[in-house]
């Protein structure tokens, strides 16, 4: 199953738990506080197309942690890159001051996230001496 254009009702109550984002031309845009739209919802009511949407770096935070990736749940560096660009505007956001920093996701596995990058602490990131797994994608 490709869970990216999923709009099935069961997805709807992790949804909304959930804060969504995306980076959409520099543009950190974050989904209304319990918002069930899934993020390509929200991409398709901007116009977005399937190919544009895979190409946008798009994530969540939940219980103090945040995860960012592209495509199919994937991450590269570029995604890593863009992720550590927004991170503080993001906390701000979300008026958080802690929490960890995730990259990627595996559906096949339950949605575990793939990579640990670090912990963002009051402004500073915190990153992990170095990458239990490969950049994928």
């Amino acid at each position: 199953m490709d869970y990216r254009y999923e709009k099935k009702n069961e997805a709807r109550d992790f949804h909304k738990q959930r804060r969504a984002f995306i980076i959409l031309n520099n543009i950190l845009e974050l989904l209304p506080k319990g918002s069930s739209m899934s993020h390509f919802e929200y991409c398709e009511l901007k116009g977005m197309n399937k190919g544009e949407f895979n190409k946008i770096t798009r994530g969540f935070y939940l219980n103090k942690e945040i995860v960012f990736y592209k495509d199919n749940f994937i991450y590269d560096d570029g995604v890593i890159k863009e992720a550590l660009e927004h991170i503080n505007e993001l906390a701000q956001l979300l008026d958080e001051e802690e929490f960890e920093i995730y990259f990627g996701e595996l559906p096949e596995k339950g949605f575990v996230y793939d990579y640990h990058y670090g912990r963002y602490e009051k402004g500073n990131i915190i990153k992990l001496n170095k990458r239990d797994t490969e950049v994928t994608g």
